[in-house]
């Protein structure tokens, strides 16, 4: 699974959260509060950290978070 292997900011342990792809190529994960892991890519309204493009994200590896699909009833094709 692809996952976001920063660190959270005061206590170095893994930010765990799904990446994304921003329109102008930046790569990293959103999280709770601004600034909480040191892959942050996106702010907290989305944002992201390298350009400034608002709702410009794409998952990165979508078949990673196919749990979600399960559990909401839609069958994952191969």
């Amino acid at each position: 699974m692809i996952r976001c292997e920063g660190t959270r900011n005061g206590w170095k342990m893994l930010c765990n959260g799904s990446l994304y792809r921003c329109a102008c190529g930046h790569v990293g994960c959103r999280q709770t509060k601004d600034g909480l892991c040191t892959n942050q890519g996106y702010s907290v309204l989305g944002r992201c950290t390298a350009c400034g493009a608002v709702g410009k994200a794409e998952l990165i590896a979508p078949e990673a978070v196919g749990f979600r699909r399960t559990l909401m009833q839609d069958p994952q094709t191969a």
